[in-house]
C-alpha cells in the first residue's frame, strides 16, 4: 500500500524533480498533490477505485496510479525527451492495468482491447 503522500514522492522522481537524499519543493510537492487528486477524480468518474482518496492505493495499483500522476504534469516540468516518451508510454497502459486488475471478468466473456 502507498500513501498519497509516497504516490506523489515517486511521481515526482519519475518526472526527475528530485533525486535521493533530496526533499521536494513544497511548490512542486503541492503541484503533484493536486495532480494525484485530479488522477483519483478521473479514475473515480470511471468506478475504477477501489480506495478512498485519503486512503492507500493497492500494492497493485501503484505503479499505475504514480504513471498516471507523472504524466498529468510531465508538460509542466523540463523532462528530458527519453523520459517524456517512457512517461507517456507507461500512462497509455496505466488506464488499462487499473480496470483489468479492477474490473472483474465475466466467465465466457472476451475483453477486446483497442490499441
Amino acid at each position: 500500500m502507498a500513501t498519497s503522500a509516497e504516490i506523489r514522492n515517486k511521481a515526482a522522481k519519475k518526472l526527475g524533480l528530485f533525486g535521493t537524499g533530496q526533499t521536494l519543493r513544497s511548490e512542486i510537492a503541492s503541484d503533484i498533490d493536486d495532480a494525484y487528486t485530479e488522477v483519483y477524480a478521473e479514475l473515480n468518474a470511471l468506478s475504477l477505485v477501489t480506495w478512498a482518496s485519503s486512503g492507500s492505493v493497492p500494492d497493485e495499483l501503484v505503479k499505475s496510479v504514480v504513471s498516471l500522476v507523472a504524466f498529468a504534469r510531465v508538460d509542466e516540468y523540463s523532462v528530458p525527451i527519453a523520459k517524456y516518451n517512457r512517461i507517456v508510454a507507461d500512462a497509455t497502459v496505466a488506464e488499462s492495468r487499473i480496470r483489468e486488475l479492477v474490473v472483474p471478468s465475466k466467465p465466457g466473456v472476451t475483453r477486446i482491447q483497442n490499441f
